[in-house]
């Protein structure tokens, strides 16, 4: 399976026979070390600040404040860095954040970064939200290609027991300098459920997500939450099971878990298979004041 992924990533980033826009393989990568844990599925995982990468809608939830921020070390000295906010403004949330990824040495390109600023407007148990996404790519040769496009998503949430929630992401591809970004038309459909009253002691949470990307193979996620809470203080465990964005369609297992600390949430993620080839280890960090 390794070699399979590998052979993938190589004609993904190698130097292209005929010029065109390279891939944005950042924007594929999943919004937080939560969602890795539970197979990249987030869509329907609102109230965090990483909502910004995958539904602008999902902001809706944050009553005052959310910070998040991410590290992923990976394959051939490659990395990913996250960081997002978000905060609430009457019946508006306004969030932003950023994704810098450092590509192997062996690539023909050196980094992809993005960068998004969300808002949504929430009436009762409904939120829409609308994203603007600045998204570049650095060749070898220093030129460097540069996207703008837009996402939105539509979230029915009842309170934090469980939302249906729908993005569409990279409507539009405007390019700004060389040959662009590659952006693929990306729709997620998810849905999550708190199968247990998540402002008591006991933790589980269940979400499925269906994802279709314009020329490739449909994707079905599936990911779990349970754990215990006791004074503000509890630990969590997540797994997920579903294909990686990129890559070879057949599912992987992802584990991982959380330390809970009053509004502070410490997060580790192992996917076993990544567009990347070896296993990746995530660690995240969330406050949420």
């Amino acid at each position: 399976m390794r070699h399979i992924v590998l052979a993938t990533l190589a004609a993904a980033l190698a130097p292209p026979a005929v010029a065109q826009a390279p891939p944005a393989i950042v924007t594929t990568l999943p919004p937080s070390t939560r969602s890795a844990a539970m197979a990249d599925a987030g869509v329907a995982l609102i109230g965090d600040a990483g909502s910004v990468f995958i539904n602008p809608s999902g902001l809706a939830t944050i009553k005052v404040l959310s910070l998040e921020g991410a590290y992923s070390p990976l394959s051939g000295g490659a990395s990913l860095w996250q960081a997002a906010g978000a905060f609430r403004l009457g019946q508006f949330n306004l969030g932003g954040g950023a994704a810098y990824l450092l590509l192997p040495d062996t690539s023909a390109y050196v980094d992809n970064v993005t960068w998004v600023g969300s808002a949504d407007f929430r009436f009762g148990l409904l939120s829409i939200g609308a994203s603007g996404r600045y998204v570049s790519a650095e060749d070898t040769s220093g030129q460097v290609n540069r996207s703008f496009t837009t996402d939105a998503g539509f979230t029915a949430a009842v309170f934090d027991i469980m939302a249906l929630a729908v993005s569409v992401q990279n409507i539009g591809n405007q390019e700004l300098s060389g040959l662009g970004v590659n952006l693929p038309t990306t729709t997620h459909l998810g849905y999550m459920l708190n199968l247990v009253d998540p402002q008591g002691t006991g933790r589980l949470l269940g979400t499925i997500e269906w994802v279709w990307t314009e020329g490739r193979d449909t994707r079905f996620l599936v990911g779990v939450e349970a754990g215990a809470v006791i004074k503000g203080a509890g630990v969590v465990l997540r797994a997920g099971y579903g294909p990686a964005p990129l890559g070879p369609t057949e599912g992987r297992w992802t584990f991982g878990g959380g330390v809970l600390l009053g509004r502070l949430g410490l997060d580790y993620a192992y996917q076993t298979e990544n567009f990347f080839g070896d296993a990746v280890h995530s660690f995240g960090l969330r406050l949420t004041p």
